[in-house]
């Protein structure tokens, strides 16, 4: 028994009351609960939404409010164009009523179902909107070209050359450094060689000037490809 009620109530309408009230002829109460229900709007899913619309407009168009009946068809056929009007609920007058409304006004119901869709896609800018009006991106300095691993080249949109730049620069960096440590590790606490390790020594102090040597030229063409090399931005127009 305590199942067959708990279904019950899961199947009941939040608009029962209303229609009832609708049905028995108590239009003040039903307009109550009506308008409770749709403003502030405490209903789930755009049928049940529309139903509510259409039965208070019924209840307007019978209590003669003819502008704010038809207003509420509207709004009915916004949330669901496709709302079918119960024979045995509704008096004639009043489905013919909402023919004449939805036939009338069916630009505003567009409009509002319109509204009523999600913004999934920014709106299209205007290919005639003028070019003044449109904020620049700002400059990058060319001073970033004297940093270090292609910072400038990437920093001014060149990416190609800037990881060429950063690769054979960070290289050069990695084999000077660990050549020169590894040579002076060689050394005793006199500062000099021992017999054995001064071929050892001289690979490295050979290895340190190559990364070096490579560091320095990979950094000075950087310099000179984005400073000579790569003429500046035309100049922006004052306004």
């Amino acid at each position: 028994m305590s199942a067959t009620w708990f279904l019950l109530m899961l199947a009941a309408s939040p608009l029962d009351p209303a229609r009832e009230s609708y049905q028995s002829g108590e239009l003040p109460r039903a307009r109550t609960e009506l308008e409770s229900l749709l403003y502030p709007l405490r209903l789930e899913g755009d049928a049940l939404e529309a139903e509510a619309h259409l039965l208070l407009a019924a209840t307007y168009h019978a209590q003669e409010e003819l502008p704010r009946a038809e207003d509420e068809v509207v709004r009915a056929l916004a949330a669901r164009e496709d709302s079918a009007l119960d024979p045995l609920l509704y008096p004639p007058d009043f489905i013919a009523f909402v023919g004449r409304t939805r036939a009338a006004h069916q630009t505003r119901i567009a409009e509002l179902a319109a509204e009523r869709r999600p913004r999934l896609l920014p709106p299209p800018t205007s290919l005639t909107e003028n070019p003044a009006t449109v904020p620049l991106a700002p400059t990058v300095s060319r001073a970033w070209y004297l940093a270090p691993l292609g910072v400038g080249h990437l920093k001014h949109g060149r990416s190609g050359k800037g990881v060429a730049l950063a690769v054979t620069q960070g290289v050069g960096l990695a084999v000077a450094g660990i050549s020169l440590q590894s040579a002076l590790s060689l050394r005793g606490p006199d500062g000099r060689y021992d017999v054995g390790d001064v071929d050892r020594a001289r690979s490295f102090n050979t290895a340190y000037l190559i990364g070096a040597y490579a560091f320095a030229a990979a950094y000075a063409y950087g310099v000179l490809d984005g400073l000579v090399l790569t003429p500046a931005p035309p100049a922006r127009p004052d306004r």
